[in-house]
């Protein structure tokens, strides 16, 4: 049976890569006591899927990823059986059951909720809101293998607003045709007054990840119906 894990991703662990941390959660499984499913042939590995993979530095409240596990299993127990074995900073916070032929985390993104904070110097978040409402577009230039091409960001900004004087929040298109990181989301809002992102370091915590349901509405990716 395929199972869906929510988990946290904080501190110091916000600098292991995305590789790095599906071995860190292959090692984890392998400490408990639950029986996984191993893929077919030559080699047989873990058949786990991850959401999205963070940047290196970028916190989350939201992640997520899906592995197969044999039918006798409680998924009620993984939580407390997997968060035994992990380091702080990573934190298990539940696991559902997936219907079966339900399509894969990887597959299933939309969207994403993040908090941009900046830590250090803020801009003037307020002045920066009010032109990115008047503007037509607010661009930035995404270099590819077949160029550099320019891209307005307010095609895949759902939500923006202010948290306080140093934060915004955010909801991007995260989906595979759509994705927009939230380095070039910021860069593209400092353009509307000329300022270098290279002055204004700021924090990136993932607060959500989203799919779209039978409505096509985003909702949270364990918002699963059995």
């Amino acid at each position: 049976m395929k199972v869906r894990l929510k988990f946290t991703k904080r501190g110091v662990v916000k600098y292991i890569g995305h590789l790095d941390l599906m071995r860190y959660f292959q090692k984890a499984f392998r400490r408990t006591d639950i029986e996984m499913v191993y893929s077919k042939g030559f080699s047989p590995h873990m058949i786990m899927s991850f959401a999205q993979p963070l940047g290196v530095g970028v916190e989350s409240d939201g992640e997520y990823f899906d592995v197969e596990v044999a039918d006798k299993e409680d998924i009620s127990l993984f939580p407390e059986k997997l968060n035994a074995q992990m380091a702080e900073g990573i934190s298990v916070l539940n696991a559902i059951l997936l219907p079966k032929g339900f399509i894969n985390a990887m597959s299933s993104v939309a969207a994403a909720d993040y908090e941009l904070n900046f830590y250090k110097t803020a801009p003037d978040l307020k002045l920066l809101l009010k032109k990115y409402d008047e503007s037509p577009a607010v661009t930035f230039v995404k270099t590819t293998k077949s160029g550099e091409h320019t891209v307005n960001v307010k095609e895949f900004v759902f939500e923006l607003s202010l948290k306080d004087e140093n934060t915004l929040f955010a909801k991007l298109d995260a989906s595979s045709s759509g994705n927009l990181k939230p380095l070039n989301f910021i860069e593209a809002l400092l353009k509307l007054e000329n300022l270098d992102i290279n002055d204004y370091p700021f924090h990136i915590l993932r607060k959500e990840t989203y799919m779209r349901d039978e409505k096509e509405n985003l909702v949270p990716l364990n918002h699963v119906k059995a």
